[in-house]
């Protein structure tokens, strides 16, 4: 009778050590969705619904208010839709939201641990302020015949390939990734692999790997490291494999050895990363302005000063690795849902393929130029306007590195150190409130009429303040790059295979597109 009482009495404390934080925003007037027992409230692991869609209800669900909450599980998350407050939080007073949450440290994955996005606190401003200068425009521009003779040659590679009778439609996504990984491949490593000629290359290998990023087993290694990051680091349950690690290591430190050994200079990342160990990467004296595009992220002040740490090896490799994670598979994300748009938007890829082919002639045949892709105004639009409508980041969030006080309206209310708050960029981007019809693909929202109506933190494609994507440049860099070539040489056409309108994945990880979007590339 007594074990049955004690069981009971188990039982109870650990009912109310669960439900402790369900009247957490009731106390401070913040309306949420109310938890359900263990699940939490509109999690993105307990519903059936795309990671867009989930963000979507977030944002829909309490849309006339500022703040919201819901529970991931057992923890209360709040979610900030208003603009201003969005621009207060993470810019004005930054100081106070400086960090991403973490789910994969250093001591569980070295590689991811290491990785900008994954630092906190002062070794974060440090690193930052260490690679800010290798992504300013002029460096792009150092780098950028890397970026076009890639392009060149996957339209090359591709044109040769239909011609002699091979298969004229693509799943686009398949067709992106290879050219962002042969991209990377070049401009990171100095290494030339031509993923369409050469599919079982080494780095496409990496990418495979990183692509069942969504298999049910790493969701559910993903869902460890949110709930119970203390268990996945006693039984060494690592995220990424050794084999992965120790590519990204040897490519790495090997090229820069080989290069410092020789004194090879190529005007790339590895060359970047040589300059940044040695203290002397810093920002161009040069004063010239370059329009990057009107995505480009801003660059902050703190970000120009000269970090004075050191940095091991492994920091550096480190970089490398988050460089070609975020540069392949994001930028192939964005550039499929660009090209759908431009399958089902024939006027506006006739429009873009007008624009092109007047560069081209003012080119005379030579290589394209980084100043000629600047000039490039309606590129730039529907580029942007592909990033509006499907931001392949649909969410980002801010840890409260110390207690602040919110106040708006009539509220106010303490966000306690350690509590973190969530951006939902995908609602932010297809709210009517900032962007009417937003189901409608339309570049002119971005023309030079129309683009100063866009409020303020309502259009975040790499984040907001400072701790927002620093490859922003490379990332348009290479959309815009492989747009230029693919539409010089071919009209992309809609398949028997292409889905309209296309449908996503109910997966809680990353955004994958149902079926695929397949696209027929007709010789022009």
């Amino acid at each position: 009778m007594l074990i049955y009482v004690l069981l009971l009495i188990l039982s109870y404390l650990a009912y109310k050590w669960i439900i402790r934080n369900n009247d957490y925003f009731e106390g401070k007037g913040i309306p949420y969705a109310k938890a359900m027992f263990l699940m939490g409230s509109n999690n993105i692991f307990s519903t059936r619904r795309s990671l867009p869609e989930v963000v979507m209800n977030w944002h829909k669900t309490f849309k006339n208010d500022k703040v919201s909450g819901f529970f991931e599980f057992m923890k209360p998350i709040y979610i900030v839709r208003d603009p201003q407050l969005i621009k207060q939080l993470t810019v004005k007073d930054f100081d106070s939201f400086s960090d991403h949450r973490v789910f994969i440290t250093e001591d569980i994955d070295v590689l991811f641990g290491k990785a900008l996005i994954s630092l906190k606190g002062q070794k974060w401003k440090d690193m930052r302020s260490t690679l800010s200068p290798a992504f300013t425009g002029m460096k792009m521009r150092l780098m950028f015949d890397f970026v076009a003779t890639v392009g060149k040659q996957t339209a090359s590679t591709l044109r040769q390939k239909i011609i002699q009778g091979g298969d004229k439609n693509f799943e686009f996504k398949e067709l992106a990734t290879k050219f962002t990984v042969d991209n990377i491949a070049s401009c990171a490593f100095g290494i030339n692999v031509n993923s369409f000629e050469n599919p079982d290359n080494d780095f496409h290998e990496i990418a495979t790997e990183f692509l069942n990023f969504t298999k049910f087993s790493n969701v559910l290694k993903f869902v460890g490291f949110i709930s119970v990051p203390s268990l996945m680091k006693l039984f060494d349950i690592k995220f990424f494999s050794n084999k992965l690690v120790n590519f990204f290591h040897e490519a790495t430190i090997e090229t820069m050895k080989v290069r410092e050994q020789k004194g090879i200079v190529r005007h790339d990342m590895i060359n970047l990363l040589i300059q940044a160990k040695k203290g002397k990467l810093v920002h161009d004296d040069n004063k010239e302005e370059i329009a990057d595009g009107f995505a480009t992220v801003e660059e902050f002040e703190n970000e120009k000063s000269s970090a004075k740490r050191k940095w091991d090896d492994l920091d550096l490799v480190a970089q490398c690795f988050i460089f070609f994670l975020a540069g392949f598979d994001t930028v192939a994300t964005a550039m499929t849902f660009m090209a759908y748009e431009l399958v089902v938007n024939q006027d506006i890829q006739q429009k873009l393929f007008e624009e092109i082919s007047q560069v081209e002639e003012e080119l005379g045949g030579k290589l394209l130029t980084y100043e000629k892709l600047q000039t490039m105004k309606y590129m730039d639009q529907v580029v942007s306007e592909a990033l509006r409508k499907w931001p392949p980041a649909p969410v980002t969030d801010r840890i409260c590195t110390r207690d602040y006080i919110v106040k708006y309206d009539d509220k106010s209310f303490v966000i306690e150190k350690g509590m973190n708050f969530m951006i939902p960029i995908w609602g932010i981007h297809n709210d009517p409130r900032y962007f009417p019809n937003p189901e409608k693909f339309d570049p002119e929202r971005f023309s030079d009429e129309n683009k100063k109506n866009i409020q303020d933190s309502t259009y975040l494609p790499f984040g907001s303040g400072n701790r927002n994507c620093i490859g922003s440049r490379f990332a348009l860099m290479e959309m815009k790059t492989v747009f230029y070539y693919l539409l010089l040489n071919f009209k992309l056409a809609v398949t028997e295979k292409t889905k309209i309108p296309l449908e996503l994945k109910k997966i809680p990880v990353g955004i994958k597109i149902e079926d695929g979007v397949w696209v027929g590339l007709e010789p022009r």
